[in-house]
């Protein structure tokens, strides 16, 4: 039922990359691994393993976290899970870390409806390769170019 959402999301958010991707912070800081715009194998290979990370970061923060304490706390327990949320965005640009707590606070209270972390891990991905791709395309880096 909640699904729509969570495509909306997907597609705002990557709307936004490519906003963020004429930010010189956001160039210089996207995407992590350097090669990545070497060719299309590294490019995938690369978003692939970031992946992972975001489905242990998302069962862990939207999964876990919540799940644990939403008994003892209610809704506060999404609010408590955006304060580290919004920390591990440190030192990356400042509107990503500011985004962080909208964003988290989003996709925590779609677990909490869904009962799922996985739309919010689509979410995540989406997000991690538009802004890789964005800022390859902004630096001319993309596959190799």
């Amino acid at each position: 039922d909640h699904l729509w959402i969570y495509g909306l999301a997907a597609i705002a958010v990557s709307i936004m990359a490519y906003g963020a991707s004429f930010s010189e912070s956001f160039v210089n800081k996207y995407p992590m691994y350097k090669y990545a715009g070497a060719s299309s194998f590294d490019f995938w290979s690369w978003e692939l393993m970031y992946a992972a990370q975001f489905l242990g970061l998302e069962f862990f923060f939207r999964g876990t976290w919540i799940k644990s304490l939403e008994r003892t706390m209610g809704s506060a327990a999404i609010a408590a899970m955006v304060v580290p949320y919004c920390m591990i965005h440190f030192g990356k640009p400042f509107p990503e870390t500011i985004g962080a707590i909208l964003a988290g606070t989003a996709l925590g209270t779609l677990a909490v409806k869904s009962r799922s972390i996985w739309p919010g891990f689509l979410v995540h991905v989406t997000v991690a390769i538009s802004m890789d791709l964005a800022a390859l395309a902004r630096k001319g880096e993309l596959f190799g170019g």
